[in-house]
């Protein structure tokens, strides 16, 4: 007897290719953004709109366990998607090693991984195809700001743009400390991402200097030899803060090249087509000593890190079936932070063990998290200010008030959260390492008193302005900061505190004290009269006394009669008193005007103030 005919068993052999996963992720994020308020899929709602169950949809987006091809044209119709022979591999072929294993940043264009913030990446491309547009993209490092920038860049050459990328890492520091060698190497490693030739030498005349030459032989010769627009992207700019005085050239020039666009002269067609993104890290605005960039973009970037829903979908993404209580606590230790959660899937996949038994066993001081935190110590020990207020957040056990500059200055060092003006940490791994490494550090800088010069400086009427136009005055206050940093290292002053509206500094003598107040306010009323739409004025208090150096702070005498000589300044003025005078009475050009005899709380004896005449 001839054995039973058996039907075939069902084919449950095909998976999504990498381009499936891109056309079938790019249309549910356009449809959450439509329909669902930005947010992503949850895995219930895409079941009833794909009529799939949710460990269906789990192995489809997994992309490592085969399903049928009637699942994939489910789950593609339901977005108003035809399934193509290239959306789809068969079980037995491999995976490529981008499909498999996550890379560090930037996360490859092929990769599954990637998430999209909504709707950052189509407002980068609406923004990029304008004439004469600029794109700043701006996030604490292993954000994911490179990452996004590559997608940029590959939408730029998909509508037939010229696309650099200048890694600034890459000039060397014998070519970044000289202004017009930077320029000529900045316009010959251009030339050479566009394969013309090298033309550098011809258009360079050193009488005009390095701005115009590089201006002219972008105008003249790279633009010009282009049929469509150039989108030149630079990446890590913030290197060049290492070198303020090449950063604020270059930067300025490039704001120059992007307004001579809107100019309307016989040059204008020629600029717009040249189109900037800048990258850089927002580390560099946590530093006191460091210039803020001057440079605004027609999109500015603040990259925010990953939601709830989005640290879900990577989960899934790396081929976990979690509950939703296990991605919670996944988010509460590391919270949205794409490199660190990346790292552990990466971990858990590769040891093959449960979250639960991750999360268990793992320290602040396990090896894929080592490099990251020590990273972000190391920026902490760079300024002592921020030290003293990150202390104070790790050991609150309730979220921290400072004032508005200092915690945006926290916030971009990239280990806080800011909700409604207070600051807390951002996630169980940091407070969980900080904590036991900066509680001791008191311990190592016992409190020690000596003779110095205070100087606090305080803004006028500054709670006003920030509520009035926000962003204008943190521009113009950064700008400011820029200049008392600046000038605070020429007079060997020492920034001790960021307080309330301004800083307090204090200097190894009187006279140079005194000489860095001046600068100030003679440089601030400078620029008052050449931009009338500057309104921020400061005043400032100087004394000489005792100060109690501790780790966390300043303290003693000598600081509170700072304070309050400080608010009997007037607007534009300094206040100084009877110890510095006598310290410098006969170094001043003009004998200052006396003020009378005041009484502080913090002084035994009444106190001769005086106004400085400068």
């Amino acid at each position: 007897m001839s054995p039973k005919h058996q039907p075939p068993k069902r084919q449950r052999g095909v998976i999504l290719s990498v381009q499936g996963w891109q056309r079938l992720n790019s249309a549910q994020r356009k449809l959450a953004f439509q329909d669902n308020g930005g947010k992503p899929y949850t895995l219930e709602q895409l079941s009833e709109r794909t009529h799939l169950s949710p460990n269906t949809l789990i192995k489809v987006r997994r992309r490592t366990i085969p399903v049928d091809r009637k699942t994939l044209m489910s789950y593609f119709s339901a977005f108003d998607l035809t399934l193509n022979p290239n959306d789809y591999t068969k079980a037995d072929g491999k995976l490529s090693d981008y499909e498999q294993v996550p890379l560090k940043s930037p996360v490859p264009l092929n990769s599954p991984f990637y998430i999209e913030h909504l709707p950052i990446e189509s407002l980068c491309h609406e923004t990029l195809v304008k004439p004469g547009s600029s794109i700043q993209i701006v996030a604490p490092k292993q954000m994911g700001k490179t990452s996004l920038m590559t997608r940029i860049l590959q939408q730029a050459r998909a509508e037939g743009f010229y696309t650099i990328l200048l890694n600034l890492q890459m000039a060397e520091s014998s070519i970044v400390c000289d202004l017009n060698r930077f320029l000529q190497w900045f316009c010959a490693v251009v030339t050479r991402g566009l394969d013309l030739p090298h033309q550098v030498p011809t258009y360079w005349d050193d009488i005009y200097g390095g701005n115009a030459n590089s201006t002219y032989y972008f105008e003249t010769y790279l633009l010009p030899k282009l049929g469509n627009p150039l989108v030149l992207a630079l990446d890590n700019a913030d290197v060049l803060f290492n070198y303020p005085e090449i950063a604020r050239e270059f930067f300025s020039l490039l704001q120059t090249w992007g307004e001579k666009a809107s100019y309307g002269d016989r040059c204008s067609q020629i600029w717009q087509n040249l189109r900037l993104v800048m990258v850089h890290s927002s580390e560099v605005y946590a530093m006191s000593g460091v210039n803020y960039i001057e440079f605004t973009a027609e999109l500015s970037i603040q990259l925010p890190e990953l939601t709830g829903e989005q640290v879900q979908d990577l989960v899934i993404r790396h081929g976990f079936n979690w509950h939703p209580q296990q991605v919670k606590q996944l988010y509460q230790f590391l919270g949205g932070h794409p490199y660190l959660i990346q790292l552990t899937l990466n971990a858990i996949k590769t040891e093959n063990i449960s979250i639960a038994h991750f999360l268990a066993t793992v320290t602040a001081e396990a090896d894929i998290y080592r490099e990251h935190l020590h990273q972000c110590l190391w920026h902490l020990h760079q300024d002592s200010v921020l030290m003293s207020a990150f202390v104070q957040v790790v050991n609150s056990s309730t979220p921290v008030e400072f004032e508005p500059i200092l915690t945006r200055r926290l916030q971009n060092l990239g280990l806080v959260q800011v909700d409604q003006g207070k600051v807390r940490l951002r996630c169980q791994l940091y407070h969980q390492y900080f904590r036991d490494r900066l509680k001791p550090l008191g311990l190592k800088f016992p409190p020690e008193t000596r003779q110095a010069s205070v100087v606090v400086i305080e803004g006028v009427n500054l709670t006003a302005n920030l509520l009035a136009h926000p962003q204008p005055t943190f521009n113009q206050l950064y700008k400011d900061l820029q200049l008392f940093v600046q000038l605070a290292q020429e007079f060997d002053g020492k920034i001790l505190k960021s307080i309330d509206q301004g800083m307090l500094i204090v200097f190894p003598s009187a006279l140079q004290a005194v000489n860095f107040a001046q600068e100030i306010q003679l440089t601030l009323q400078s620029a008052v009269q050449r931009d009338s739409n500057s309104e921020l004025c400061y005043r400032i208090g100087i004394h000489w006394e005792d100060v109690i150096f501790c780790y966390t702070g300043v303290s003693g005498p000598g600081v509170k009669i700072a304070h309050h000589l400080t608010a009997e300044a007037p607007p534009g003025g300094i206040c100084i008193s009877h110890s510095v005078y006598e310290a410098i009475a006969n170094h001043l050009p003009q004998p200052p005007q006396p003020m009378g005899q005041w009484q502080f709380e913090d002084s035994e004896q009444p106190i001769a103030l005086y106004q400085l005449i400068f």
